[in-house]
Order: structure tokens, then sequence, then C-alpha cells
């Protein structure tokens, strides 16, 4: 299945932001992946998606394969307990979501970035926002390349940059973090 670059409309942003704000979060267990006397913090993580490895069929982009392989790339991009917890809430994000950009590679590889986003809440804490980022090599199945997991504060939190600069200080395309808080940004804070 081929997938076309998309940018959200305006009226497309305030219905992703109530799907994010008032919609059901969905709700994931803490610590429920760590590290522990059976293996580090990522061996658990890729035995937890090993036993839910799944293949899921989403009509607007395509078969999306969840499994191992792609938690332990997300997790090769650093990773926290609240990161970790997060990864439970994948599958259902990957099902439910709203897609929020589609876009070429940043490279100029054959691939286009898919991301997605729901609302979680880990544990009793307060909501938060999962991102999803999947990668389809042309021609090829989705698969997870990376995800990344906000709260409100970090939303709000101006001191964590708008665009990460590139090596000589010049601001370069939106990549890691920044990429995900200016979207969520954009959706949250539409005026």
């Amino acid at each position: 299945m081929k997938v076309e670059n998309k940018k959200l409309t305006k009226i497309e942003k305030f219905n992703v932001r109530a799907y994010l704000l008032e919609g059901t979060a969905i709700h994931v267990k803490e610590g429920v992946i760590k590290a522990n006397k059976y293996g580090s913090a990522i061996e658990n993580a890729k035995k937890w998606a090993k036993e839910h490895s799944q293949i899921i069929i989403r009509p607007d982009i395509g078969i999306v394969i969840f499994n191992e392989n792609g938690v332990k790339n997300s997790l090769s991009h650093k990773f926290g307990q609240r990161k970790l917890d997060a990864i439970q809430a994948i599958p259902t994000c990957i099902k439910t979501g709203k897609i929020i950009d589609i876009s070429d590679d940043l490279n100029g590889r054959p691939i286009k970035n898919i991301i997605l986003t729901s609302a979680i809440k880990i544990g009793r804490n307060e909501r938060s926002f999962l991102c999803v980022r999947l990668i389809k090599n042309i021609g090829d199945n989705n698969r997870l390349y990376i995800h990344e997991v906000f709260n409100v504060g970090d939303i709000k939190n101006r001191a964590i940059p708008f665009q990460t600069p590139g090596a000589n200080n010049m601001v370069s395309p939106q990549r890691g973090i920044a990429l995900y808080l200016n979207l969520l940004r954009d959706i949250l804070f539409v005026n």
C-alpha cells in the first residue's frame, strides 16, 4: 500500500486535540518492563514484545508489524522507565492512534515516516501522550522505528528546544524529541 505525505489541517488538529484530551486513554501498568534478575531492561522489553508481537492492519496505512526488533530499535534511541512502561501501549496506539504526520525521509532514503499519537496513562500518573513513529520502506510493510512519551509538563516546557540545532548550531530539520514535541505542541495549543 502506498502512503502519501500528510500534514494536518486546522480542523484535523482540533479533532486530534479532542481525541487526546477528552478521549479514553490507553491505561498501562507501571514497572511491568524493567531490568531484573532475568534480564536487562532491553532484554525484558524484547521478551514482552515477542510475547505480544502482532501484525496490525490499518486501512489508511496498511500492514504494521509490531515485534521485538522494533522495540529494540526504539530503545536504542535512549530510554527511561516511562518509555519502557509505554511499550505496552504501542500496539493499541498503532491500531487506534491518530496519524499526525506522514513525511519523506530527511536523508532522502526511499522511506516514509508515519507518526501516530494516543493519550496514555501509566499507573496512577497523569495523562501522557505517546508518539509512535513507523517507517515504511517503499513497497514494504510498516514497522516500529521509535516511540516517545511526554506528559503535559514536557510539552509546556519551552526549555526543551523547538528545533534541534545541527553540528554548526544552525537549525536543521527537526529531529529527535523536538520533532514529536513540536507536533504535539502544534496540536494541543492550536488556536
